[in-house]
């Protein structure tokens, strides 16, 4: 080394000793060296300065504002500007927000530094200088800080150490659904921001003056928004939980929660609607003709196949949850009215093969079906009648003194007491001889011929008892008119009990 070199050294370690040696015996007695007061300061050198390591201590929370025991109160802001409400099968629903967490760290205060400067903005960096509150989303799947290379962090400070955090982030939130009157349900999801580090004696988290600000181009497709509200509530969390490296004790927690609306266009207009449709075409059946099987028998297959395909589609999009839903009671309705038309069509068919006629007391629904459901008990029970009523003829034709021809010419002799008082004894003559030589010997004839009746008719014995009979061909035709008035009028109840339910 030159002459000239030794004493440049030798003269920058004289100045320059005496300054590190200075600064090390300040650090080491805890004195922090004072800030530069000066107008041009910039805004990173004022933040550096403010957030040196002998005065700033990262780790520890702000003093309270009265008290510095007092928890920090940290008032909060959400903007919502994205709601995806896709939730029916995976039950879910995301939300893109930019939150705002508002609180005073007298740290911070740089008024009489820098008189001059307004705020202090800064990104990344500012916030990896300064505390910053420890919050996450309670009910989340997942959630990010969202951004690209650089995350979107954006931190404010005024004079007075006003500090105002707003970051941009993305979550995937869970939201336990209750899907009785699907797809006609009102859901209340919830959105979830719980204290992390510090219990409510340290910090608490309060909702700031109109908490919640919706994007005006805010949409949903599945569902609407109805209403929205906030509460703030504590969280606690016993001492079982400290070896998951949790505090134990009560942590603040504010909440919004959405009260969303499913859109039912969609449902109507592809589910409800055509289903109807389906079992109105399924009535057609009824005025075709009785022996008509096979035109009978494809649109009944043909209807429940359809309306089974279109049930699938709505049923595959939803969670397997146990309870029984609005959509499953109109598939079971529609289900047991297409299938009790196919059964209609084979009960029909049945009785139109019949051979014989059917006797009925009176032409009524109750008979007509009492008798077609059982023709072999109603024709003994009709021929046990018929016999019985004979019976209670024959004995009674006798006590009102009339016989039939049939009778009487059953018999062969006549006694005295076969009959009654109240028939006419047989009228006697005697026949005189012209011959007056013969007048001795007259003859004494009885006449026992009744007198002649008058022709007429005998009643059947259907007649008799009042019975009427019916042809099966007629029994089948007088099921298909009454089913084209049964079916729409049940199916009418059907729709006015089911829409009552959901609307209540």
């Amino acid at each position: 080394m030159t002459l000239g070199g030794r004493v440049f050294l030798f003269v920058f370690l004289l100045y320059s000793l005496p300054k590190v040696l200075f600064a090390n015996v300040a650090d080491i007695a805890g004195i922090c060296p004072t800030m530069k007061i000066a107008g041009s300061v910039t805004q990173t050198e004022l933040l550096q300065e403010l957030t040196h390591d002998c005065r700033y201590d990262k780790m520890a929370r702000p003093p309270g504002q009265i008290n510095s025991s007092d928890p920090i109160k940290v008032y909060t802001r959400v903007y919502i500007y994205i709601l995806r409400s896709n939730m029916a099968k995976t039950l879910q629903f995301g939300v893109n927000m930019m939150l705002q967490f508002r609180y005073v760290d007298r740290r911070l205060e740089f008024s009489d530094i820098a008189p001059n400067l307004t705020q202090i903005y800064g990104g990344k960096v500012a916030h990896d200088l300064i505390w910053t509150p420890s919050v996450y989303v309670a009910n989340e799947r997942s959630s990010a800080v969202v951004g690209n290379s650089v995350k979107d962090l954006l931190i404010s400070i005024n004079p007075s150490g006003m500090v105002v955090l707003n970051t941009r982030m993305e979550a995937i939130l869970n939201c336990g659904l209750r899907l009785e009157k699907f797809p006609f349900d009102v859901q209340e999801c919830p959105l979830a921001f719980e204290s992390w580090t510090y219990n409510v004696q340290d910090m608490e988290l309060v909702w700031d003056e109109d908490p919640i600000v919706l994007a005006d181009e805010l949409h949903l497709t599945e569902y609407k928004l109805v209403e929205k509200w906030v509460n703030q509530s504590q969280v606690s969390y016993t001492t079982a939980q400290q070896h998951y490296g949790h505090f134990a004790g009560n942590f603040s927690s504010i909440t919004i929660t959405f009260k969303l609306a499913r859109e039912m266009g969609f449902f109507m207009m592809d589910y409800y609607i055509p289903s109807i449709l389906i079992v109105v075409i399924s009535w057609v059946s009824f005025w075709l003709h009785m022996d008509a099987g096979p035109p009978r028998i494809v649109l009944g297959t043909n209807t429940i196949l359809t309306f089974m395909t279109l049930a699938s589609k709505v049923e595959n999009s939803l969670p397997k949850v146990s309870y029984i839903k609005a959509s499953e009671i109109w598939f079971l309705g529609c289900t047991i009215f297409l299938f009790s038309a196919m059964v209609e069509f084979a009960f029909v068919n049945t009785i139109y093969r019949r051979k014989k006629n059917v006797p009925l007391k009176k032409v009524n629904s109750k008979y007509i079906l009492k008798s077609t459901l059982t023709p072999k008990l109603a024709r003994k029970q009709f021929q046990k009648n018929t016999v019985g009523l004979e019976r209670s003829r024959s004995w009674s034709s006798l006590d009102n003194g009339t016989v039939s021809e049939q009778d009487y010419s059953s018999q062969n002799y006549l006694t005295v007491h076969s009959f009654p008082s109240t028939i006419n004894i047989p009228s006697v003559k005697i026949e005189e001889d012209k011959d007056q030589e013969c007048s001795v010997g007259s003859i004494m004839t009885i006449d026992s011929t009744p007198p002649p009746k008058p022709f007429t008719r005998r009643p059947t014995l259907a007649q008799l008892h009042n019975f009427t009979t019916m042809t099966p061909q007629e029994i089948a035709q007088w099921i298909d008119r009454r089913s084209r008035i049964v079916f729409p009028v049940a199916f009418i109840i059907f729709n006015i009990l089911y829409w009552s339910f959901i609307w209540i």
